[in-house]
């Protein structure tokens, strides 16, 4: 399929990678590709080859995470996120036709949050160079003995963005700047990698950990009212969903109003019913057919947008798994690629990137596949151009 669009896409910058340190301790040189940390740092280089090669016509890009959200000290998140974000706003300048951003944010205060906002969408010379906002997860604090550790000065705490109405100011920009929130995973703190992930290390990250607690997130914001207080808001999780599509049955049936009668949630939803309008899924880092079939069944194929997760995942493996495995109509094929993501991501029609929602025969989607010159062939059936021989695939 032409024209698809990669909405979660990493990028980086050596003072947001060295802030963290986890990339290089997780993924040294030949265990993601040839080398994570160029990948990351690299735009219109091999990164945009590989698109050309795959049919990416869009990469959203966004700081790699942990990005501000790891960083405990206020001041210093908020100064990252304020150099990432020009940095990436002069990427984006550079190739406008091809690439777009993610506003990235501290969130130890929401105004402030709000305030950087405003100023990379309607400030300065940055007009349409951003289309979301990225937020991975938790806030990195430290706890003090005022915040009730006893004591524990120098800790480092979880900051959550949905009990109470604490985040409400942030929640607003977003909604009134029409920029969906993408919340992306990111690792456990030292304390809790100890008590649940010290002894079997291999499941703290991709494999079940990042799931574990982007979901318990999403679904806190979606069960404390966020989505009913802002009914435009938009909110995006990558990886097939984090696990939820395939829990919806069980998680609305155990959100029982009798037993939790407090729960903000509006009294008369479920949370599948915010798929679409409100919440959205992107196919990023999951290439399972199986997978993606459910979801459909699940929460509808105007909740799935495509992704990719590059560098941490392969451009051509998930074009390939998208293009040539995936038995879904083809107006399906087209809405999950591209069109959907143009209707989640409205500014993505706007001012330097203007694009527009395509159909399959313009995305190369149907019809018998002919090259010039092919026209008149005899043709033997819509798989195999041979009577008698299988073939390889064009």
């Amino acid at each position: 399929m032409l024209g698809k669009i990669a909405l979660e896409e990493a990028w980086s910058t050596p003072e947001a990678l060295a802030s963290s340190g986890l990339v290089t301790s997780l993924a040294p040189k030949g265990v993601i590709g040839p080398d994570l940390v160029a990948s990351l740092l690299d735009v219109h280089g091999t990164r945009l080859q590989q698109m050309d090669a795959n049919g990416v016509d869009r990469m959203v890009l966004s700081l790699s995470s942990p990005g501000p959200q790891g960083v405990a000290d206020p001041g210093q998140a908020e100064a990252l996120a304020a150099a990432a974000n020009d940095c990436l706003a002069d990427e984006v300048a550079k190739n406008p036709a091809r690439f777009a951003g993610m506003v990235s944010v501290s969130m130890h205060n929401p105004a402030q949050a709000a305030a950087e906002v405003r100023r990379c969408v309607v400030g300065g010379g940055n007009k349409g160079r951003f289309v979301g906002v990225i937020v991975n997860d938790y806030q990195s604090v430290l706890v003090s003995s005022k915040d009730g550790d006893g004591g524990g000065k120098g800790k480092i705490g979880m900051r959550f963005y949905d009990v109470g109405t604490e985040y409400d100011e942030f929640w607003r920009a977003a909604e009134e700047l029409d920029l969906p929130v993408y919340i992306h995973p990111r690792e456990a703190t030292p304390e809790v990698f100890d008590l649940m992930w010290k002894d079997r290390p291999w499941l703290a990250y991709s494999a079940l950990g990042y799931a574990h607690r982007v979901g318990m997130h999403m679904l806190g914001i979606v069960t404390s009212g966020v989505l009913d207080r802002f009914p435009k808001l938009k909110i995006v999780i990558g990886h097939m969903g984090e696990h939820i599509p395939y829990d919806l049955y069980r998680i609305d049936h155990k959100l029982n109003r009798a037993r939790f009668p407090n729960m903000p949630m509006a009294k008369d939803k479920l949370v599948r019913d915010y798929f679409g309008t409100q919440l959205f899924i992107t196919t990023s880092g999951h290439f399972s057919t199986p997978a993606l079939l459910c979801a459909m069944q699940e929460i509808g194929a105007e909740s799935i947008m495509f992704s990719i997760d590059y560098p941490f995942e392969s451009i051509p493996n998930g074009c390939v798994w998208y293009d040539e495995h995936v038995p879904i109509s083809n107006r399906d094929l087209v809405d999950i690629g591209r069109n959907n993501a143009l209707r989640v991501f409205s500014r993505l029609r706007e001012g330097p990137h203007g694009l527009k929602e395509k159909g399959p025969r313009e995305c190369g989607v149907g019809g018998l596949g002919l090259r010039k010159g092919d026209e008149g062939e005899v043709e033997y059936g819509l798989y195999n151009k041979s009577w008698d021989q299988r073939l390889e695939r064009r």
